[in-house]
């Protein structure tokens, strides 16, 4: 596993530094580690946070690189991204909603290079809550196979979400929930069997798994569940089929959750 992790000088360099560090150290990565300076800007602050991550990776006998540059985020990132070739790529997302397009651009650019993105968001010191979204297709398997890798190396606690459609009207009630989850496990529909498949596999590398079954839209629902759990990660798919990445840069629902998620999300690029 390669993984390039990119600090731009910004309030947000040390905490994507330390969350991006983690995961590299659970995927016993060889790391890159990318510092972006502003133009006309010395950076001497994240000269050093760079050099203190890559000195603690190579403590734990991984191999850590560190270059500086100076550009625009995207370009220094594209240009790596020719340079060398990465499997994860880690970005810091900024606080603004106003930014919001370019760092779905910029996720978009790293998405055409590598399979998996990590989008650090907030300030999470450790990594010890995972949630792993099924989608109950085969295009999740990946994404959640990567999960628990991911949550295996660090020792973390998993969560396994996957969304059922909107209950109908006439169903209220949590009893009533509750019945419909069971129910659904026991069926043999292709869904049922991806996300049994799916807890099967995080059950084999992780201790503490649990499954949540939610009804509603995809996208809030993990918000929701996010929120609720207050996980450390939030791992899903992407899918390259139907429109690829022109739809709406990532999609209503990967997208949306980079967006609003207050928390790092890692998004998992399909092999189809």
């Amino acid at each position: 596993m390669k993984m390039l992790i990119v600090a731009v000088d910004s309030h947000q360099y040390q905490a994507t530094l330390r969350f991006g560090s983690e995961v590299a150290k659970a995927l016993s990565a060889d790391t890159t580690l990318l510092g972006v300076l502003k133009k006309g800007q010395k950076g001497k602050g994240l000269q050093s946070a760079v050099d203190t991550a890559a000195q603690e990776l190579a403590d734990l006998g991984l191999t850590a690189r560190v270059r500086i540059d100076a550009n625009q985020p995207q370009q220094i990132v594209v240009t790596e991204l020719e340079r060398d070739t990465y499997d994860l790529v880690a970005v810091g997302a900024p606080d603004s909603q106003q930014i919001s397009h370019a760092l779905l651009g910029l996720v978009s650019s790293i998405e055409r290079a590598a399979n998996f993105v990590l989008v650090v968001k907030g300030d999470r010191p450790n990594l010890s809550r995972v949630l792993i979204c099924s989608s109950g297709t085969e295009y999740s398997r990946l994404p959640v196979q990567t999960g628990a890798d991911v949550a295996s190396g660090a020792g973390a606690q998993v969560t396994l979400l996957h969304v059922l459609d909107p209950m109908p009207i006439m169903y209220t009630g949590l009893e009533r929930m509750e019945q419909t989850m069971a129910e659904f496990l026991q069926t043999d529909t292709e869904q049922a069997k991806e996300v049994k498949w799916a807890l099967r596999t995080v059950q084999a590398q992780c201790k503490l798994v649990e499954l949540e079954l939610r009804r509603g839209i995809v996208g809030d629902e993990i918000l929701r569940e996010s929120e609720v759990g207050d996980y450390d990660l939030i791992v899903l798919g992407s899918s390259r089929s139907g429109a690829g990445l022109a739809r709406v840069l990532l999609g209503d629902v990967t997208g949306g959750l980079i967006i609003h998620a207050q928390r790092p999300v890692l998004v998992v690029r399909s092999r189809s």
